[in-house]
């Protein structure tokens, strides 16, 4: 755990001006973040972190998003996975997501951090 009981937090995805924002952003507030811009970086920082939340884009090269949500389901069923990508297909990948176990699906671009920050802490403290 963090501290001040802020969630650790690992960032995933392949915009690296995305994961520096939400480095910048998080570290400024306290959390404790690292970030990513290849999935199979993020699952060595996943494995060794072992973050209570991991943000995670859907489309990168090599290994998907899916993907790793369902390594992070099998090794780590209590950590929270919040998706944020640009994918949009009406719906279904959303759906598809949820139900394999992510904690929340945002759309790219975020309208806020502050909105993120809020989808993380309530995930957070779900589990406690």
């Amino acid at each position: 755990m963090a501290k001040d009981n802020k969630p650790r937090i690992v960032a995933v995805d392949d915009e690296t001006d995305f994961v520096a924002t939400l480095k910048d952003y998080f570290g400024l507030r306290g959390y404790e973040i690292d970030v990513a811009s290849r999935a199979v970086e993020g699952i060595s920082l996943i494995n060794e972190k072992k973050p209570d939340v991991i943000i995670l884009d859907l489309k990168m090269p090599g290994i998907s998003g899916d993907e790793v949500l369902a390594l992070v389901k099998s090794k780590y069923p209590d950590a929270k996975v919040i998706f944020v990508t640009a994918f949009d297909d009406a719906g279904k990948t959303r759906a598809r997501l949820l139900a394999s176990g992510a904690h929340a699906y945002l759309d790219k671009p975020l309208n806020s951090l502050k909105e993120l920050e809020s989808v993380i802490n309530k995930a957070h403290t779900e589990e406690l």
